[in-house]
């Protein structure tokens, strides 16, 4: 069987499936691991005062980390699917 060149590559991991996108590395944010201010030059449209507020969700959750993207959706007021489109942003 030939794998499909258009496919992207997939991490198996504790039995879920992490999809990888195609961006480079060095112009990808870990949420998780970002500090607020990487958080503001990497993710556009986020200032200091969402960053801090992100930061402090994740510190609220289960483990102090996030599991999902879809988590950050609980600040509200940011448009996330253009904060998050491109796939900058990842939680791992």
């Amino acid at each position: 069987v030939e794998a499909d060149p258009d496919e992207k590559p997939v991490k198996r991991r504790r039995g879920r499936q992490i999809v990888r996108p195609d961006v480079p590395a060095l112009t990808r944010v870990n949420i998780n691991s970002a500090t607020p201010e990487l958080l503001t030059q990497i993710l556009k449209g986020i200032g200091m005062k969402t960053a801090i507020a992100i930061k402090e969700l994740q510190q609220s959750l289960p483990g102090e980390r996030f599991t999902k993207l879809d988590q950050l959706k609980s600040i509200s007021n940011i448009d996330w699917d253009s904060v998050l489109e491109g796939d900058i942003a990842y939680v791992e």
